[in-house]
């Protein structure tokens, strides 16, 4: 989390040209550019709820209901996802862009990346993620 807090500071340094900033890109190892790549994905969708429409699902808003308990998502969150959760999920995201990284001509793949400033921002939601389960 830390080298990608450094590669987002050093993003954000580099003109608005996106040439440069895929140059930047290109010249991460392995290991910082799937960091990256995972900070940003996160970012951008968000934890995963799978409970939904789950039986424990209903079954807790039911029960909360019925002692007169609005059900928001932050209170769904709070019970279904854990850190544990949370962790998998980061570590299925990393595995998946692992298993995905492809570079030809010392250039990756770039299909996640975006302008600047959407990179920038999907990037800090990511890190901001990712704190919450260190």
């Amino acid at each position: 989390m830390q080298s990608t807090q450094i590669i987002l500071n050093n993003i954000q340094k580099i003109q608005d040209s996106s040439q440069n900033i895929k140059n930047y890109i290109n010249s991460l190892d392995k290991e910082e550019y799937v960091n990256l790549a995972t900070a940003y994905n996160l970012g951008r969708a968000g934890w995963e709820q799978n409970y939904f429409y789950t039986d424990a699902y209903y079954s807790f808003i039911e029960k909360n209901e019925d002692a007169g308990i609005e059900v928001t998502l932050k209170i769904l969150d709070a019970e279904f996802l854990t850190k544990d959760i949370k962790k998998k999920q980061v570590q299925s995201r990393y595995n998946l862009h692992l298993a995905n990284l492809e570079k030809h001509d010392e250039v990756y793949d770039h299909d996640w990346l975006g302008m600047k400033p959407n990179l920038i921002k999907e990037v800090q939601k990511g890190l901001d993620m990712l704190r919450e389960i260190s």
